[in-house]
């Protein structure tokens, strides 16, 4: 079963890598080829954003 916070993970998740990508285009570029490639659950891909997004603003 697909919950609404995966919805919203998937729906938002763009816009987070287009934020980190200003600052860190390495990492965004890491996190969108392991999206592509399916290669890590959205959970993680979700978590590391966030983190790295928290890092910039610390």
């Amino acid at each position: 079963m697909i919950t609404r916070e995966l919805v919203e993970m998937n729906a938002n998740l763009p816009v987070k890598l287009a934020e980190l990508s200003k600052d860190e285009p390495q990492t965004a570029l890491e996190i969108l080829q392991a999206w592509g490639d399916g290669t890590k659950p959205l959970r993680v891909l979700w978590k590391e954003v966030s983190d790295a997004l928290e890092l910039l603003s610390a």
